[in-house]
């Protein structure tokens, strides 16, 4: 694409031009910045709201042009650890697009950048780069405790809604080691913001391809079925479920999961369901429905017979025909919970 379709392809934001020199092709493009220093702030909005124009030269890489970038808006940002999004205006929505590649030049990167401000009115947004954000995230949520890591805890779901591009580095920096970590010794409410942000993270593909590669997230995620908490029991049932509705190949990642938990315990596998099951009437049903629901979820997708009764017998030996009676016999019926009763039986 010309360089002129790209400027009149946008409405009065980027123009270009030619230097004093008469070689040296120029855009002149408004630019903000995000102030992201704090890695836990969910801050959407670029800054300033009128934004100056920058005239980046086009076949200069990015990374020569940040300094110059960086002192025209006065951010409060270190240059090492800036980098540069494309940012967007749809009415009133405000919305952060792809990041540019700061070793190529704009010239470059021509079609990404017009694909996504076409017809809009747009910016370059300054911020902090993502390795440097998650390093900082995983810093401080390792070497913090009290009302700090509640804090940090807290906000990790609305980061990683935020960013979706935040999602990819995190996983790929032990985010999920560190997450794990801070569960197995965090009370409930830690528990329930951890599970928050893990259950976003899970939306994304990179996340939950993480997940699946890591085997000691869903080892944690079952041991949780045990707690006391009933909130944190029933979130970790419902991400349970999540992850074995993903693909078929899940349900054994979630046996061996169970496998490694409950013999690491010398119990039988699900024991930490089924113990829930078996308190019978002192059972919450949404809780029951979770269960059997992930019980099904998971025999269903078992490739073969060897491991399909593995898992029922060890249901069956804790009682499970005695629970399925109670509850398809149980008064008022409960519609949801007899239809997974009867699918199971």
């Amino acid at each position: 694409m010309s360089s002129s379709s790209l400027a009149s392809s946008t409405t009065n934001t980027y123009s270009e031009s030619i230097g004093l020199n008469g070689s040296s092709p120029t855009l002149q493009c408004r630019v903000q910045y995000l102030d992201d220093t704090d890695p836990f702030s969910s801050v959407n909005l670029p800054e300033p709201a009128r934004p100056p124009s920058f005239t980046f030269l086009t076949s200069t890489i990015l990374s020569n042009q940040l300094s110059s970038i960086h002192k025209v808006l006065n951010a409060p940002h270190k240059v090492a650890d800036c980098t540069l999004q494309l940012c967007r205006q749809d009415g009133s929505r405000t919305e952060l697009g792809p990041y540019l590649e700061l070793d190529q030049t704009l010239d470059e990167q021509r079609e990404d950048i017009d694909a996504f401000t076409e017809g809009r009115k747009w910016s370059i947004v300054l911020r902090t780069q993502l390795s440097v954000r998650v390093n900082a995230c995983i810093d401080k949520l390792l070497n913090s405790d009290g009302r700090e890591l509640r804090r940090s805890l807290f906000s990790l779901k609305q980061i990683f809604q935020d960013d979706k591009d935040l999602v990819h580095e995190f996983v790929n920096n032990q985010g999920l080691q560190c997450l794990v970590k801070i569960g197995g010794a965090a009370d409930q409410n830690y528990q329930n913001y951890i599970l928050r942000a893990l259950g976003q993270l899970m939306l994304y593909v990179d996340g939950m391809n993480a997940v699946m590669n890591q085997n000691e997230v869903v080892q944690w995620l079952y041991s949780l079925v045990e707690s006391n908490f009933r909130l944190v029991v029933k979130t970790s049932l419902k991400l349970l479920i999540v992850f074995a509705e993903y693909t078929e190949t899940n349900a054994l990642l979630i046996l061996s999961a169970v496998t490694h938990v409950d013999r690491a315990a010398k119990h039988l596998l699900w024991s930490n369901a089924m113990k829930i099951l078996n308190e019978m009437d002192n059972s919450a049903s949404e809780v029951v429905l979770l269960i059997i629901t992930l019980f099904n979820t998971v025999l269903s997708a078992i490739p073969d017979q060897d491991t399909f009764y593995d898992m029922t017998d060890a249901l069956e030996k804790q009682g499970m025909q005695k629970c399925t009676q109670f509850f398809l016999n149980r008064k008022p019926a409960e519609p949801d919970l007899v239809e997974q009763f009867n699918i199971y039986d």
